[in-house]
This record gives structure tokens, sequence and C-alpha cells, in this order.
């Protein structure tokens, strides 16, 4: 028998838990008192003893420590004797609550048996087997502290795993706080790179507007690249500080009931300009059968723009098709693209922020990351299947009706 330790419950032999047994006689006839200490005797049984009598009390009670009470009952002749037994069974057993008690009685019945059995006798013998006292004896007290051994093993290991919890639950407790520590201050660190940024956008775009004069070719040149690069910086921190929304669960949506074929046809419209630019045809396939949806519009546009414009920047020719379908309550939006593909080791990694993907075409994946978790906060998720040189598949899935 061994504990989730590993270490070996080790037990008493039975020739152990009988040596040099010290006992304590309970009785109150002398001839069943020698009757017992001649079975002992008989038996070669290395013993030693003290006498009490059936009735003494607490005051006269010996000091010494018993291997086990042996309680001598004389006389049974109905069931007022059987429930002054019971009441004298379970008082000595209250007081020597630690040391197995053996009755030496007339023959019972199973259910009288079983009730003194609860009140804690450990083993009986009936008096015309009396000769079986020895084997008794050694087989009670053997149980006996084989149980207290165990039960005191299982303590220690119960105790070793009450403060295993405690530790675990403190350090789960210190994580928590530390994480909420870090979105906090990720979160403040975006609210306070937002407005400088902005900023930067604002006057690049309005010095390429021209509006405080004419630029040369040059400084056209730069206010643009000033311009592309803040627009692009602004998206990172407004990507990065939704996602550190909906980890802190402070992100909620706002569902009401849309056209499809609406947010669809705004969503492409959006990457038109960027589609034609690189001479790439765009499509979209809605299936006739759909209609309506219950989402967040803004959301659920914003998924689908990311979504066009990775296929849009990874795919140098051929064409990108938003494909809606519906199957058993639940809307797909394909976008396919004819790009450059994912490779197998990359595309697990695709979902992450800031993904080490070995391509030339690196991105920081914020979009993708953010996407998928506003899709799961509809109740879907986003999924991918690619192949190097052939182009890519992402898909939403969503309910239709929330």
């Amino acid at each position: 028998m061994s504990d989730s330790s590993g270490s070996i419950l080790q037990l008493p032999s039975k020739t152990t838990a009988l040596s040099n047994v010290n006992l304590l006689i309970v009785t109150d006839s002398p001839s069943h008192y020698q009757a017992i200490v001649n079975v002992l005797n008989a038996a070669e049984t290395k013993f030693s003893y003290d006498f009490a009598s059936i009735d003494h009390s607490v005051a006269d009670k010996p000091a010494k420590k018993y291997n086990a009470v042996l309680y001598d009952n004389h006389a049974i002749n109905n069931s007022r004797d059987i429930a002054i037994l019971k009441k004298k069974i379970q008082w000595w057993c209250h007081l020597y609550a630690d040391i197995p008690l053996i009755l030496i009685t007339e023959t019972l019945g199973d259910e009288q048996a079983v009730k003194l059995v609860k009140l804690g006798v450990s083993g009986y013998v009936v008096r015309n087997n009396i000769q079986s006292l020895p084997e008794v004896l050694q087989e009670t007290s053997f149980d006996f502290v084989s149980k207290q051994t165990i039960s005191s093993k299982q303590e220690d290991l119960i105790g070793q795993q009450a403060e295993i919890i405690q530790q675990l639950e403190q350090e789960k407790q210190d994580w928590l706080e530390q994480q909420q520590t870090k979105k906090q201050n990720i979160s403040h660190l975006n609210h306070e790179l937002r407005s400088p940024i902005s900023s930067i956008v604002g006057f690049a775009r309005m010095l390429k507007e021209q509006y405080y004069g004419a630029l040369n070719p040059k400084q056209m040149q730069y206010v643009s690249g000033i311009l592309s690069s803040g627009e692009h910086l602004l998206a990172l921190v407004k990507n990065y500080l939704d996602i550190v929304k909906i980890e802190a669960n402070k992100q909620s949506l706002d569902l009401e009931r849309l056209a499809v074929g609406d947010i669809c046809q705004a969503a492409v419209f959006i990457v038109a300009e960027k589609a034609k630019a690189k001479g790439l045809d765009l499509f979209l396939k809605l299936d006739p059968a759909i209609d309506f949806c219950i989402a967040d519009s803004l959301r659920l546009k914003q998924i689908l723009i990311n979504l066009l414009s990775n296929a849009t920047k990874f795919t140098d020719s051929g064409s990108i098709t938003l494909k809606v379908t519906l199957a058993e309550g639940l809307l797909y939006f394909a976008v396919i693209d004819t790009g450059t593909g994912i490779s197998k080791q990359n595309i697990h990694k695709l979902f992450k922020p800031f993904p080490q993907i070995t391509s030339h075409q690196e991105s920081t994946g914020l979009g993708l990351a953010l996407s998928r978790k506003l899709a799961q906060l509809h109740g879907g998720d986003i999924t991918v299947t690619s192949e190097l040189d052939k182009g890519s598949c992402f898909t939403l899935r969503i309910p239709q009706y929330q």
C-alpha cells in the first residue's frame, strides 16, 4: 500500500502486534478472570495484565498504556441486560478510545453484534469458545494498530495536500493580481500613446493636403511616409487596447439586427481601392438565402476588413473572394485569396500577437489576434486553411442569431 507521495505505509507484523502484550482485564467474575488468564498462558502468550471491575470509576482508571482491553460480560438474560451492556461498552470505549476492546460474552445475535461493533467493540469471543481468545487478540490487535498507522499516515498526507492546495491558491491569486496589474499598465500606456499619435497623424494629414502652403516633391514624400507610419502605429495601438479590454472582460458587444449583405459590401468597399491598385479581382459571393443576422455591426465589419486587408496585403496577383454561406444556424464568412499562402509550421502562430513567422512578409499579427477574440465574443471562431504558393482561406464562423 502506498500513498500519493510514493512512500510505503509500513504495517506492523502480527508477531510484533502481540509481543509483550499489556492487557486490562475487566470482569466481576473471579472464575471468568482465571479462565482468561489460563487460556492465555496455555497459548504461551507473553503478556502482563491489570484487573479492573466492570463498574470502576474514572478516578480509579489505571495509568498504564494497554495494548487491549478484555471486557468480560458474565450474563445476558434479557433485553435489559443488552441495554446495560451497550451503555457500559460505550463508556469503556470512550475511556480507552485509542485501545482495541475485545468483548467476551455469551452467544450474540448478528444484529446485536453489529450494534456493539458500531459502539466501538473491535472483536468478541463467545464464552464457550474461550480458547480462541489468543487468536482473536492477535488478529484484533494487528488490525487495530494497522488502522491507526494508516489513519495517522493519511492525516499526514491530508495535511500535506492541504498545504500544497493553499500554496497553489496563493500562487494563483498572486498570478491573477499580476495579470490585472499588467493589463491596467498596458491599458494606461495605450491611452497615453493614442493622443500624441493621433496628433501626429492629424498634423501629417494637414501637411499632405497642403492647407498651409505647397510642398516640394521631397517634402511630400516625407510627409506621406510620416502619415502612413502614424496611421499604422495608431492602428496597432487601437488593436492592442481592444485585445487588453477583451482579456480583462471589459469589452462588450452592441448586438443588433443587421443586413448581412450590407455589412459585407461595406467591408469590401473599404479594401476595394487597395485591391484595384494591385490589380486584384475582388468578389463578393452571398448565398441568396441569407438575409439578416444578430451581431455587433462595428465589430463584425472590423473582423471582415481585417481578413480582407490581410488577403490584399499578401496577394500579389489573382483574386480575393468573400464567400458567405449558412449551415445549421451558423454563418460562414470565408475570405479566399490566391496569395503566397502559409506553411504548416506557421499556421498555429497566426492568431498570436507578434508571431515569429519565418517569412519575408512578417506582421504584428494583432489584427488576426483581435479578430479571433471578437469572433469568440460573438460565440464563434476563425479558422484557416492554407498552402504555400496556392493561397489561403480564413473563415469567420458566428451564430446567425445570438
